[in-house]
């Protein structure tokens, strides 16, 4: 009896050994660990989250995902909160990141080529996201969403002062015209034609990118920004001079406080708003509020065409995994998978979500043909999205080196702004200076 107890004992650990061992396939030709824990983590809607991880639980019954909410705040307080987490030896496994270098210089970034390789649908997105996050030979990131850079416009303004609309192919040249338009008509009652891109107008980066087929955002061409050039220091220039002419909106708290607002462009003082795609709920809340009409045109482009600057988000693999296949295979559903995709627009179509705020990185037809109601909710978002595969995405959460120049931009030793603000340097006195620091620490985070 004892003997047969101890074979019984053998051959129940025997089993459990295969139960959780890694050589069964689950049907999709795959042969993932059995009974894994995964934990995820992001800033954006929770409630999307769960029940996004849900469903990929469905599809996938041998892992279980558990939603991490004690990583708190947004974007950078997210990555500081990250850091903590690191620290304590928890990382989740799969998580969102707001600056992927700072991931990738503290380690916790896991290399993710070989799934990323051998895995088809890459070949879906769109080239000009593809390549982002490479560093050497390592893939360290996922690029989840694109965000689209636009013009919210105040339509009721542009009516009320029996302004034409323009277009949604116009130009920054005509953007620039009706800014100065709105502003001479409104002035008498405190009405500005742009409320900028988080407070600056930052040109530069945006015009060569639409005088140049081939210029990347701010300059950048895949292996240097080119500041000091006449595209470069004539954009800087027409940023000053627009807001020399006081088109910019720009109000003391006093002002303020005599009009009895709060925000400008939202209670309705001014005609554009350079933003991006994640404040399209303020179309249907200016409406509601105010009645004020908004629509959300393409970024105005250039001599070479329209080419919609867009905003990445990205999702990283710790390098704490202990299931790397299948944390990618999370990030993948997460991001730009089509399975994960099809069903994030039909959880949305159950919640009864009007809008896209955010857009696939992946050109799948099944798709777009899917999320078809949603793009022409708001006025204007399909005009860029037919643009997708002229886009030229930002540099700013992925490039090494880049977060560091504005840094010493806004050094104190150096103090940039505020010479340039009271006219003390031109763009053509720190244009140089600028390519070559930018150069120089962006080069040197690559080779590191």
């Amino acid at each position: 009896m004892k003997k047969f107890g101890i074979l019984l004992l053998a051959f129940t650990f025997i089993f459990t050994l295969h139960a959780c061992g890694d050589d069964e396939d689950n049907g999709n030709g795959r042969t993932p660990t059995r009974n894994i824990v995964l934990t995820y983590a992001d800033w954006g809607d929770q409630e999307l989250n769960q029940m996004l991880i849900d469903a990929f639980m469905e599809e996938n019954p041998n892992i279980t995902v558990e939603l991490r909410t004690d990583i708190t705040g947004a974007g950078a307080a997210f990555t500081e909160s990250l850091l903590n987490a690191q620290a304590a030896g928890v990382l989740p496994d799969v998580f969102a990141i707001d600056n992927v270098p700072t991931g990738y210089s503290n380690g916790m970034l896991l290399d993710i080529s070989e799934y990323w390789d051998s895995d088809p649908d890459v070949e879906f997105i769109y080239p000009n996201i593809r390549d982002t996050a490479v560093y050497g030979d390592g893939r360290y990131a996922i690029p989840s969403f694109q965000f689209i850079r636009g013009i919210y416009m105040n339509l009721t303004l542009f009516d009320q002062y029996n302004i034409p609309i323009p277009d949604k192919d116009w130009t920054y040249d005509e953007f620039v015209q009706l800014s100065i338009d709105i502003r001479q008509a409104g002035i008498n009652d405190s009405v500005f034609g742009i409320d900028p891109w988080f407070g600056a107008l930052d040109f530069e980066a945006m015009w060569p990118t639409q005088d140049y087929e081939d210029v990347g955002y701010n300059t950048w061409d895949g292996e240097q920004f080119n500041f000091n050039t006449p595209m470069w220091i004539e954009a800087f220039e027409a940023r000053l001079d627009l807001m020399a002419q006081d088109v910019v909106g720009s109000y003391t708290e006093e002002e303020l406080a005599d009009l009895g607002v709060a925000w400008p462009w939202f209670e309705g003082l001014i005609g554009m708003n350079i933003d991006g795609s994640w404040n399209l709920w303020m179309v249907d809340d200016m409406f509601d509020e105010y009645g004020i009409e908004v629509g959300f045109w393409p970024y105005p482009g250039g001599d070479a065409g329209q080419f919609p600057p867009t905003i990445l988000d990205f999702n990283v693999v710790s390098s704490q995994t202990e299931h790397p296949e299948a944390a990618y295979e999370l990030a993948k559903w997460m991001t730009f998978g089509k399975e994960g995709w099809l069903t994030r627009l039909d959880l949305m179509e159950q919640r009864g979500d009007l809008y896209l705020d955010r857009f696939p990185i992946a050109d799948y037809p099944e798709v777009w043909a899917k999320a078809e109601d949603y793009i022409d909710y708001i006025e204007g978002v399909r005009e860029s999205v037919e643009l997708f595969d002229y886009s030229k995405p930002d540099v700013d959460k992925w490039l090494l080196g880049y977060k560091a120049f504005w840094e010493w931009v806004e050094s104190d030793d150096n103090d940039y702004w505020t010479r340039i603000n009271e006219g003390l340097i031109t763009p053509q006195e720190f244009a140089p200076e600028w390519e070559e620091q930018i150069n120089k620490m962006v080069n040197e985070a690559l080779q590191d």
